[in-house]
């Protein structure tokens, strides 16, 4: 396998080389733009899907049919494999935050050729122990913080998305308004703690925005 063949798959680079080639044989590589839809919430999967580039979101709608975002992956990541591995539908609906790229591998073919070694089984596991985490941490803050703790949080968490992601989309993720969410950034601004541009945040003094962070 080529260099630049093999890149695509590096979460898998555990593998033999004849099973990276037999991977690869069973994959395809698939090119999304900002918005479009990966899968709905109940698709039955057909792929395990592999984020290489860009920002995927999973969401679900309330009763008032309000977006409400479970989760933003970034790469490389598994997206949504609980669903392949649980043989069930998708759990939420899945769409591009920008533009990206995506693994697409044939689950039916893996399943029967990969997902018996020890050492897929074992990745299958860290990725959803991850996911968990992920998802506790969320809960967590979004019931115990106060606001300018989730925003400190979230930029110190995420700070290599943040010039993909516009302020309004991080008040949608922290599920604040956005009044409070701009009070706060200008606040952070004029203590000179961030840089905000166009919409789109940057750190300047880590230790200071640190500091609105519970130990």
């Amino acid at each position: 396998m080529k260099r630049e063949e093999f890149e695509d798959f590096y979460l898998f680079s555990f593998l033999k080389e004849e099973e990276l080639e037999r991977l690869k044989e069973i994959s395809v590589k698939k090119y999304f733009n900002k918005d479009e839809i990966l899968f709905y919430k109940g698709d039955k999967p057909k792929f395990l899907h592999v984020l290489l580039k860009g920002i995927v979101k999973l969401y679900t709608h309330d009763h008032k049919d309000n977006e409400v975002v479970i989760h933003n992956l970034m790469p490389p990541s598994l997206i949504a494999e609980i669903a392949n591995y649980e043989e069930i539908g998708f759990p939420a609906n899945c769409a591009f935050e920008t533009s990206a790229e995506v693994l697409l591998i044939d689950y039916e073919k893996f399943k029967a050729e990969f997902l018996l070694k020890p050492e897929i089984s074992m990745f299958f596991i860290k990725s959803l122990t991850k996911k968990i985490k992920a998802l506790e941490s969320f809960i967590s803050y979004n019931i115990s913080s106060n606001s300018i703790e989730k925003i400190a949080k979230f930029l110190l968490d995420n700070e290599n998305l943040l010039k993909n992601l516009k302020q309004v989309k991080i008040a949608q993720l922290l599920n604040i308004t956005p009044e409070t969410f701009s009070r706060k950034i200008s606040k952070l601004k004029k203590d000179e703690i961030i840089q905000n541009e166009k919409g789109f945040i940057k750190i300047l003094d880590h230790e200071k925005l640190s500091d609105f962070v519970s130990s």
